[in-house]
């Protein structure tokens, strides 16, 4: 099998595994976990959430801002699907001898409150960093620092709109703030930690690339 890829089939690659890490993050946020000793509580889906970003601030930083505006809009498609998909197939009658549907209920429901400010809080957040990442882009000097930053404020921006929307009024205000700033500190651990591999993934995206990009 041959893995010698070209430009364009790199970006098809992180393109897939931009929709499916979103569609993970989705999947498992329905986990609320806790950190031991710390007792920091997040969603699970946090674990793989900075994917998403990670992947559009080197799609932006590679294939231009167009190109990360695009992959974010195939991203939400996917999800919408997914979550169509997984809905239906709830409401479809079982035998008799099924017991699973509670099971699938519970994982794969989500209130329109939560899917509306995950998606208001996707878009937003992944479009800052898009252009952001642009803006960065435009000189030279300490890219990956820039860039570190330009992730970390829109994994914020995300975090802080997604819980707002979701809790507000339900949890109170102290619990509220907490949620936001364990998830961004894991968050921000995740994407400090993955800084050699997205210079590495920069690399790899920009090799052989032609001296016009498409945008």
């Amino acid at each position: 099998m041959n893995f010698n890829f070209d430009y364009t089939e790199k970006r098809v690659i992180m393109s897939i595994f931009f929709c499916v890490a979103f569609i993970i993050a989705n999947l498992t946020t329905v986990k609320i976990m806790e950190i031991p000793y710390i007792h920091m509580q997040a969603p699970a889906g946090v674990l793989i959430y900075p994917l998403v970003y990670v992947l559009t601030n080197v799609i932006a930083e590679v294939y231009g801002e167009k190109i990360a505006q695009r992959t974010i809009m195939l991203g939400l498609i996917a999800d919408i699907l997914f979550v169509f998909m997984t809905v239906l197939q709830i409401y479809l009658p079982s035998p008799i001898y099924y017991t699973g549907d509670p099971s699938l209920a519970f994982v794969f429901t989500q209130t329109p409150r939560i899917l509306l400010f995950a998606y208001i809080s996707y878009l937003v957040g992944n479009l800052v960093n898009a252009r952001l990442t642009t803006i960065v882009n435009r000189g030279t000097k300490n890219l990956r620092i820039k860039n570190w930053l330009v992730v970390a404020v829109s994994e914020f921006i995300d975090d802080t709109i997604m819980v707002t929307g979701c809790y507000l009024g339900l949890v109170p205000l102290v619990d509220m703030i907490i949620i936001i700033f364990s998830t961004f500190i894991i968050s921000l651990v995740w994407i400090t930690v993955a800084q050699p591999f997205i210079a590495k993934l920069v690399a790899w995206a920009q090799k052989d690339a032609p001296e016009i990009a498409t945008t």
